[in-house]
């Protein structure tokens, strides 16, 4: 007989599944809270990793100068040069005077609205914290937020002077009624650039009735002088007074930081135009002139700056004096820094570099055109070219910069010139140019025959000969940025100056492009002409690369062929900071004949 059980199995199998069912379920949950905690890690790691690195380029990327002086008021400047892609933000200085080593080290933080700095601009991070500083020496660290740190010595009121000055007045025997150039040659003695380098008195006294009708501003207004670099500032002072008349001049020149020059000075004597004869003084026992001895008159841009492309213009005028024919067979340009340790190149014969786009005497490819030697320009032919008697002929070129050796600007270049003729082999001096050590324009002055395309090679002069006695001719003179970079410019308020040689009458402004107003035309004493134009916009952008002065003058009424000099010079600064001052000694041959 068959027992049948009433208690089933079933149901205990069934509690069994729920349990292990709830199990796995909790399991599973751990499992997968470890993964996504895992995953939550790794992200974290990933992200900063990438924060980092992000940082880490960004301060690769971070490059900025800092440049530290003070004011006549001892309120010190920190100015930041950004020169990176991205922003600067400074968020300490630090302070630490060498004299004092027991003085701690004070920290300064920044002002928001001061502390960022962005690329390209320079900014003073001190312009709403003023920071007062007692003379001494003093070490000046900046640190970035990203931790970039820059250090640099200021030596303010220091009792070891860096700046040393010298006056010359020429002529020391100006004849009265015209003018005497002043020429303060200011030196940096020590190691470190001096920021800002200006005159800071010119002062005159006069003997008996001498004293000064007219003067003007110092050429340069100021520049930034590197160590073992030399300026020269200088004015135009119209004299007047009795013969025998002196007049002292007498100055000196500043730089931030508390640096100054000695006092210097020098004497000019009033004279009339025939003084000399008098048995008050020992005549003179040397004629040492020489009529046969041809006449150099430059073509020099200043500034120059870095360029792949661009070109500047240089040359020369050589005048013939005599009345006949002279053979030119070799020209040499010389441009070259003072420094002990010279590496810049204001014409670099390395790396495929002096390339030319000659103008004059042949415009197109000339061979004769070369650089024979660093810093040195040349011309040389084996077939002369021939100046007739009294007249006179131009070497012009288009050439590529050269390039300092470092990121420091050359404030003053000297320049020389030297040409071989039939008539001797002989030299001119006391010329100068700059040029930037960063991306700068390329500023020339210059005649042009087409004032619409005046940077054309085919356009651009430095010279006229033939021109008819009492004849009204015109002129269009250019400044002109001949960097092809629309970045560098000519900032606004630039003067292009025009001095239109004395015996020239009916001076007229013809037309003007770039300028405010029209210029001016002044006539000075004597009897010369000056014509300034004060630029309208900034220039060198693709839109706006020159700007011209077009006016009309009546040359002499003559009998004999005669030859004036047309000084052209400029005077402003470019976008980047950098003074300006290129000069064109433009040589006008009336021909009587």
């Amino acid at each position: 007989m068959t027992r049948i059980s009433l208690f089933s199995p079933r149901p205990r199998r069934g509690i069994s599944s729920v349990v292990g069912a709830l199990i796995f379920t909790v399991l599973m949950i751990a499992g997968f809270s470890a993964m996504s905690l895992a995953l939550d890690s790794q992200t974290d790691i990933v992200n900063t990793q990438r924060v980092v690195a992000d940082v880490e380029l960004k301060k690769q990327q971070e490059q900025f100068d800092i440049m530290v002086s003070t004011d006549a008021n001892n309120i010190l400047d920190i100015s930041v040069d950004n020169k990176g892609q991205n922003p600067v933000e400074i968020s300490r200085i630090w302070i630490t005077n060498k004299t004092l080593p027991t003085q701690p080290a004070k920290p300064f933080s920044v002002n928001s609205n001061d502390a960022f700095v962005p690329s390209g601009f320079k900014s003073n991070i001190l312009a709403t914290q003023p920071l007062y500083i007692t003379p001494d020496t003093y070490d000046v660290k900046i640190i970035s937020t990203l931790g970039t740190v820059k250090i640099t010595e200021l030596s303010y009121g220091s009792s070891s002077n860096g700046l040393r000055a010298e006056l010359i007045t020429d002529p020391p025997d100006v004849i009265v009624g015209q003018n005497v150039t002043v020429a303060m040659l200011v030196t940096n003695t020590g190691s470190e650039t001096i920021y800002n380098v200006r005159p800071n008195t010119l002062n005159f006294i006069g003997t008996g009735t001498g004293h000064v009708v007219s003067s003007s501003s110092n050429i340069p207004a100021f520049v930034d002088l590197n160590g073992g670099a030399s300026v020269m500032f200088s004015w135009d002072y119209q004299v007047d007074g009795d013969s025998g008349n002196q007049l002292t001049f007498s100055g000196n020149a500043i730089g931030d930081g508390g640096y100054s020059t000695n006092t210097v000075s020098d004497i000019s004597v009033l004279r009339l135009p025939t003084d000399g004869d008098s048995g008050d003084t020992d005549p003179d026992i040397v004629n040492d002139e020489l009529l046969a001895r041809p006449q150099l008159f430059f073509v020099i841009p200043s500034s120059q700056g870095k360029s792949e492309d661009a070109q500047a213009v240089w040359g020369i005028n050589v005048v013939n004096p005599i009345n006949a024919d002279m053979q030119v067979s070799k020209l040499v340009i010389t441009a070259f820094a003072p420094g002990a340790q010279n590496n810049d190149k204001l014409f670099d014969r390395g790396g495929g570099a002096c390339i030319f786009n000659p103008i004059s005497p042949v415009l197109g490819p000339d061979s004769n055109w070369s650089c024979p030697s660093e810093n040195a320009l040349m011309w040389q032919s084996t077939t002369p070219i021939i100046i007739p008697g009294n007249s006179t002929k131009s070497f012009l070129t288009k050439v590529e910069p050269g390039k300092p050796s470092g990121t420091a600007s050359l404030e003053s270049v000297v320049v020389q010139g030297s040409v071989f003729t039939t008539l001797g082999s002989f030299g001119k001096a006391g010329y100068q140019s700059t040029m930037s050590g960063t991306d700068s324009s390329i500023i020339n002055v210059y005649l042009t025959s087409d004032p619409l395309n005046p940077r054309s090679s085919s356009n651009i002069k430095s010279s006229i000969v033939g021109i008819s006695p009492n004849s009204i001719r015109l002129f269009n003179v250019t400044l002109a940025d001949m960097d092809t970079v629309s970045s560098t410019t000519i900032n606004s308020g630039a003067k292009l100056i025009i001095n239109v040689p004395k015996d020239w009458t009916d001076v007229e402004i013809a037309d003007s492009v770039g300028f405010i107003g029209t210029p001016s035309v002044t006539k000075l004493g004597d009897n010369s002409h000056q014509i300034v134009g004060v630029t309208s916009d900034a220039l060198g952008s693709v839109s706006n690369v020159a700007d011209t002065i077009s006016f009309t003058a009546r040359a002499p009424n003559i009998t004999a062929d005669k030859l004036y000099v047309m000084y052209v010079l400029a005077q402003g600064q470019t976008n980047s900071g950098f003074s300006i001052g290129p000069l064109a000694e433009v040589v006008l041959q009336v021909d009587a004949s």
